[in-house]
């Protein structure tokens, strides 16, 4: 059981806004606690620090309404510009997008780097993807093949087979030394997509929610992406 410690409903994600001022914890009127950022709000810490908040957080805010949610929007565009920031300087074009759901909380929201003449969706394709499973506070960042065309062309059993063995493919295309683990993923939810997309993972790193820090997102991230940029044809 993973024992969830009480956290103030608006103001870390409020302080975690790319345009906030960034201070230290410091007492506020309404008893909460401001989480306050290490360095400048451009900085890529602040990514971390904003999926390790989304991972503590979010069976927490799955309980309430999705539409107009505070939370919902930070995620959508907040996190999505921290990771456009990310991997600005990067050679490659890559498309970041960050989701919690599109009509209601998905199970694990993500925050996907695609090569858009490869994929520009979560649903097919070969793309680089953080995953949140928040059922154990866990934050993965995965080399993932999309999952959701081949749930509905083949239905799960046959889907998850066939992504299977996907993922073994691109493991044995992997030329450069790294080590990512090989092993499944578990993102704490018995759906289908969630299954799916713990199928469909060739490689994978994952953290505790605490233990996700600045150094540790950015080396692995560009790792991987340098590793997904040698596996998909050139633009």
């Amino acid at each position: 059981m993973v024992h969830r410690r009480a956290i103030p409903p608006r103001a870390e994600i409020q302080a975690l806004r790319t345009r906030a001022p960034v201070r230290r914890l410091r007492p506020r009127r309404d008893g909460g606690r401001a989480a306050g950022l290490s360095a400048a709000p451009d900085d890529p810490a602040g990514l971390a620090t904003a999926l390790s908040l989304t991972a503590q957080r979010f069976v927490h805010e799955r309980q309430r309404p999705y539409a107009g949610s505070p939370f919902a929007r930070f995620f959508r565009q907040d996190v999505a510009r921290m990771g456009r920031d990310l991997v600005a300087l990067r050679p490659e074009p890559l498309m970041v997008r960050a989701s919690v759901g599109a009509q209601g909380w998905a199970s694990i929201p993500w925050l996907a780097f695609f090569a858009p003449h490869v994929t520009r969706s979560m649903r097919q394709g070969l793309y680089v993807v953080f995953l949140i499973n928040a059922h154990n506070e866990r934050v993965i960042l995965s080399l993932q093949h999309g999952a959701g065309a081949a749930l509905t062309q083949l239905g799960p059993d046959q889907a998850n087979s066939q992504l299977c063995r996907m993922a073994a493919t691109t493991r044995r295309a992997v030329t450069v030394q790294h080590d990512f683990d090989e092993g499944p993923i578990k993102l704490g939810s018995t759906a289908a997509l969630p299954l799916a997309y713990q199928a469909g993972c060739a490689l994978s790193r994952c953290w505790a929610a605490d233990d996700l820090t600045n150094e540790g997102l950015s080396t692995d991230l560009t790792q991987m992406l340098d590793i997904y940029r040698g596996l998909v044809p050139p633009a």
